[in-house]
Parts: C-alpha cells; sequence; structure tokens
C-alpha cells in the first residue's frame, strides 16, 4: 500500500505541473478553459471559480485540462460557436502550439528545480553502490546503499579521504563504521594491492554527493535535465532504428522504480522524480496524435497546407495514435512482467 501512495505522490505532481502549463497559457493568451482537473473517473470534489470548473477524479492517474475550442464538447454548455475569439480554434498557430508546448515544458522545468533542490540541499556521504566479486568488501560483507561512517577510527566525511586510509592500510584489517537500515555497524576488511592497475582498493564504488551554491546548483540542475533528455532521445533513437533493444518500462516498471528509490531515502526519490519528469515531458512531444507532440505536429500541417486538417482526417488520425498508444502500453507491460518473471521470456514473444 505504502508503495503504490509513494507512486502517486510522485506522479501527482508531475501531472499537476504538466497539465498548470497548459492551462497558465492558455489563461494567458485569453482561451476560455472549462475544467482544470487533477486524476481521471468520476469526481470527487469540484469548485466553480469564474467560468473554470476545478475538480479531482477518482483515479489518481494522469489529469487534463479542458479548453474550449479544441476537442468535441462531451456536454453541450461548454460548446463554443464557430467565430467565438476565445476559442483555441481561432487563436493565432503560435499561441495554439505554446498551449500544447507549455505541458511538456513545464516537465522540463519541474525537472530543473528539483535537481537544482538536489544538488543545493541534499548531502550525500560516502555510499556503496557496487560491490565486485570477490572482493575485500565482499568479504567483509559490505552491501549496496551501506554508508560508510568512519575508518580506521577517523570520520569519513568524502571518498578521497577513504580512498587515503585505505592506500595507507594495504594488507592490514581495516575497521570501518557503517551505518545500514539505520543502525551502526562495524565491519572489517583488508585492503589488496589489484594486480591490473596496482591500485590498492576494497572493490567497491561508492557515491558521494557535497552540498553546492544555489547559482552553481541551479546550473549543474539544469545541465543535467540537459543531459537526461539528451540521453533518452538517443535511446529512444536507437530503439526505432533497431540499432540498440528496446528497453521501456510501463506502469509495473515505474512503481517498481519509485519504491526502490523510496527505500534508498528521499534524496534518491527526489532525484528519480526529477527523471521521471523529463520522461514525461519527452514521452508527450512524441509525434502521436493525441498527445501534446501529436497536436503540434497537426498545427504544423496546417501551416504548410494553409488551411486546417479536416475534423473527419484528424478523428482518423486520432483513433490511429490511440491504437498506438494501447499498443506501446502493451508492450512495455509485457517487458515490465518479463522482468519481474524471467521465465515468461520463453512464453511470450519479446
Amino acid at each position: 500500500m505504502s508503495l503504490i501512495l509513494t507512486f502517486i505522490l510522485v506522479l501527482g505532481p508531475l501531472v499537476f505541473f504538466h497539465e498548470l502549463g497548459h492551462f497558465a497559457v492558455a489563461k494567458a493568451v485569453g482561451v476560455r478553459v472549462h475544467e482544470f482537473a487533477l486524476g481521471m473517473g468520476p469526481a470527487i470534489w469540484k469548485r466553480r471559480l469564474g467560468e473554470t470548473l476545478y475538480s479531482l477524479r477518482l483515479l489518481p492517474l494522469g489529469g487534463f485540462t479542458k479548453v474550449a475550442g479544441m476537442d468535441q464538447p462531451e456536454d453541450e454548455s461548454d460548446r463554443v460557436s464557430d467565430d467565438d475569439s476565445r476559442s483555441f480554434a481561432n487563436k493565432p498557430l503560435w499561441q495554439r502550439v505554446a498551449i500544447i508546448a507549455a505541458g511538456p515544458l513545464m516537465n522540463f522545468a519541474l525537472a530543473a528545480v528539483l535537481l537544482t533542490w538536489y544538488f543545493a540541499f541534499v548531502v550525500l556521504p560516502p555510499t556503496v553502490q557496487y560491490v565486485a566479486p570477490n572482493s575485500p568488501a565482499e568479504q567483509s560483507g559490505l552491501a549496496v546503499g551501506d554508508v560508510i561512517l568512519q575508518a580506521d577510527g577517523e570520520a569519513v566525511r568524502t571518498v578521497s579521504e577513504l580512498n587515503r586510509i585505505v592506500r595507507e592500510k594495504e594488507g592490514t584489517p581495516l575497521e570501518l563504521v557503517i551505518q545500514r537500515n539505520g543502525s551502526n555497524q562495524v565491519v572489517r576488511a583488508v585492503p589488496s594491492r589489484d594486480e591490473e592497475t596496482g591500485v590498492v582498493r576494497l572493490g567497491v564504488s561508492l557515491l558521494e554527493k557535497p552540498r553546492l551554491g544555489i547559482l552553481e546548483a541551479l546550473r549543474i540542475g539544469t545541465v543535467r535535465t540537459w543531459e537526461i533528455t539528451r540521453d533518452l532521445v538517443i535511446a529512444l533513437v536507437g530503439m526505432v532504428t533497431g540499432r540498440t533493444e528496446a528497453e521501456l518500462s510501463g506502469p509495473i516498471g515505474i512503481v517498481q522504480v519509485v519504491g526502490q528509490s523510496a527505500e534508498r531515502g528521499s534524496a534518491y526519490l527526489l532525484f528519480i522524480t526529477a527523471v521521471l519528469s523529463v520522461n514525461l515531458g519527452l514521452f508527450n512531444l512524441l509525434p502521436i496524435p493525441v498527445l501534446d507532440g501529436g497536436w503540434i505536429s497537426l498545427f504544423f500541417l496546417e501551416a504548410l497546407r494553409g488551411k486546417p486538417v479536416a475534423p473527419e482526417h484528424k478523428g482518423v488520425a486520432q483513433l490511429i495514435g490511440l491504437v498506438l498508444l494501447v499498443g506501446l502500453a502493451l508492450f512495455a507491460t509485457m517487458k515490465d512482467l518479463i522482468r519481474l518473471f524471467p521465465p515468461l521470456k520463453d512464453v511470450i514473444p519479446f
């Protein structure tokens, strides 16, 4: 139950800020917004402020901004005339593109803010990320997630401090005070010299992160957002062109990642939330009808043709897009199930 709650608490803000982007820009350019909703399904709370209905829906997955003149209205009271100046359909191309693009862009901005917070306020002491097989670290019982507090009686604040102590204790038992699952423990390891590199080592990879000044954190947070986006685009292009194997995660995989990050602490959860925000923004920019990128593609097609896309053609495109999304979701879910239950690989042809 706590895993599902954590997933909702992570996904909710990502969807909220995405829809807030659409909502804010629509309002800014004078488009009427009928409803701003967080969640899907039946409304469990709603309140009208001015012309806009604000609602919370039963299923805490997704959300939407109902904009006048964008889709065929389900409620007759939301119908607007063809010449209504506040209709989405009657706004200039750049304003329509801005409204649609604002959702994904808000996700990128949110990721940059979260990463800035991470680099400015989160401090991670030397923490074990990997333990080499048959290494002194493995023989001592060190495990991934262990935080190294002391070595040979000295407080360890940085990886370089630990490396210095390890070099000095070659072939000699080294007492390490570690923190594991909230409690301190003592382990003993004998550092040895690696025959290939000649380096005295324990055989672990460590992660540390000092606190940075706010301006430096903002710079690195912005750069890291760009790097995550770039790497995702490269991976996506590789999957589409067949150069790399398609590795996608559906809802099951995302819940797993969120849960594992939560178990490792709030700092890891903060970082993975930023990564998921980039994923959400990039996914919505895919040129698939019914996604934001699909709408933007249709708008540029309209600009090239010099006239709007016929409603029936738009409907067919959206139907195809919906089928593609359902297929993609099923494919990702099958991948999740195979990762959870490897024997299924012999049954499911993916």
